[in-house]
């Protein structure tokens, strides 16, 4: 008797962007609160991101600026978790969708009463309607002028040490807001994105990122970023440094030098 080989295959789990990202941070032995800290997000959000509970998160922008702050600081691919928590998100609204279609479909077998229209029902619900919209214009209007613009630093860190002259500073906010660093306006796209190359000088650097809204709203964001300079380019400066010494303390004169500063003398 033959009996039949079946062939096994390995069923490969998939994780969420806040799965991922949760992960990595136990794996690299850094609690939460630590990560809420450096980030400068609530701890309550980081929660909830990696519980995958999307609900009770910020709308997408800020989420998503959460999510390239987190995975930079963990050592992971910012772009491809943004990626995976966009498709979860289209499933996630896709499921949402298709069952408030069965919900509302539910609803009208079963509703018994139909409500008549009536000239009166009309006009009330077009009064209330304009009510609302006059409403909450002016709600806009006052909560714009009162509240100071959004302004999320993506990198770098504070206290970030570096060894490279060289640094990148970069975030989001929100659309038409003005953002300068040092007093320095810089440029912002459309989206409210920024990013703006600055060249350190050895030693602590202090950089007051600012962002402005056209109702004198204003967000400030501190950070310190040390330069120290690598072994070899230290040893290149002491050197550097030692020739000049060498040089002006030998006492003999250049020839060519000289030359230069021959005296005429004129007389009788």
């Amino acid at each position: 008797m033959i009996l039949n080989k079946f062939k096994t295959k390995k069923v490969e789990t998939v994780l969420t962007a806040g799965e991922c990202l949760k992960r990595k941070r136990e794996g690299l032995n850094i609690s939460i609160r630590d990560t809420s800290e450096k980030l400068k997000i609530k701890i309550s959000y980081l929660e909830n991101l990696e519980e995958s509970n999307y609900k009770k998160l910020p709308p997408d922008v800020y989420v998503k600026g959460f999510i390239k702050s987190y995975a930079q600081l963990v050592g992971l691919n910012p772009e491809k978790m943004v990626d995976i928590y966009s498709r979860e998100k289209n499933i996630e609204n896709k499921i949402e969708k298709k069952y408030r279609k069965k919900e509302l479909y539910t609803k009208k077998l079963t509703t018994q009463n139909f409500a008549i229209i009536t000239p009166k029902i009309i006009t009330a619900f077009f009064s209330l309607l304009i009510l609302f919209i006059v409403g909450y214009y002016l709600w806009y209007q006052i909560d714009s002028f009162n509240s100071a613009p959004y302004l999320f630093i993506s990198s770098p860190y504070e206290n970030y040490i570096v060894d490279n002259p060289n640094i990148t500073i970069k975030g989001e906010t929100e659309k038409e807001v003005a953002v300068r660093i040092n007093g320095q306006d810089i440029f912002v796209d459309q989206n409210g994105y920024f990013e703006e190359d600055i060249l350190l000088q050895p030693g602590k650097n202090v950089f007051v990122i600012e962002a402005a809204n056209r109702f004198s709203g204003t967000t400030k964001e501190v950070r310190d970023i040390i330069y120290e300079k690598n072994p070899e380019e230290v040893l290149v400066d002491i050197k550097n440094d030692g020739e000049e010494k060498d040089n002006g303390s030998t006492g003999e004169i250049d020839p060519e030098k000289e030359m230069e500063y021959d005296i005429e003398v004129i007389g009788p």
